[in-house]
């Protein structure tokens, strides 16, 4: 599959030093039409063993088959999409898995409504069966979450939508979306999509004076 030359994002001290202990999701980034934009150290180790647990290989720098297909439907989603589409409709999670490791694989779209042809496909690839402890520690710290945001940010990591948020924690749903509402003012993003980069040291927040959207 054609390539282009992976973005270089700022390093963030404290995403990078969990990264190095493993201990962080992986990301890539790719274009509507599944050209590879962006990714990570941790994402790239994922697809080694995704490949190794589905072909018996490792297949270095090779983006799994299962993984293109779940982009693919979210590329259909993206073209089929209307204004009023939900942002949790431009979203499909897969687990990938055999008797002693899980993979979350989310795929959220991202699409560009002045040109559908730069619209993104964000892949989050996450080992659920590792915990997440050490991330949410320090997304806790860094941004101020309560425990019930740290909740929140923790399902959000797994693909849940805010119907399923809202079962998992018995809440309704206009709570989870006050608390993602307040998630977004600490962490000074505007989408749900920015929310995961942020507590994940992938992307630096915007500026103090930004205001945080609907928390769809």
């Amino acid at each position: 599959m054609p390539t282009e030359k992976p973005r270089q994002l700022p390093p963030d001290p404290e995403h990078q030093a969990m990264a190095d202990e493993h201990i962080s999701p992986g990301f890539l980034i790719l274009s509507s039409s599944l050209k590879l934009l962006y990714r990570d150290h941790q994402s790239w180790k994922l697809c080694g063993l995704i490949n190794r647990l589905q072909q018996g290989t490792a297949a270095n720098g090779v983006i799994p088959p299962a993984i293109l297909q779940v982009c693919e439907e979210v590329a259909r989603l993206m073209q089929s999409r209307t204004p009023t589409t939900d942002v949790d409709d431009l979203q499909l999670k897969h687990i990938i898995s055999d008797r002693r490791t899980e993979i979350l694989v989310l795929a959220i779209g991202l699409p560009d409504a002045n040109d559908p042809a730069r619209s993104e496909i964000l892949v989050l690839l996450e080992e659920v069966s590792r915990p997440l402890v050490a991330l949410l520690r320090g997304a806790k710290r860094r941004f101020q979450f309560t425990d019930r945001e740290v909740n929140v940010v923790q399902h959000l990591l797994k693909g849940m939508t805010n119907k399923e948020i809202a079962n998992e924690m018995h809440v309704t749903e206009q709570t989870v979306k006050e608390h993602i509402k307040n998630i977004m003012k600490k962490t000074k993003t505007l989408t749900r999509t920015a929310i995961l980069l942020a507590v994940s040291g992938m992307i630096v927040p915007q500026p103090p004076n930004t205001q945080a959207g609907p928390a769809r």
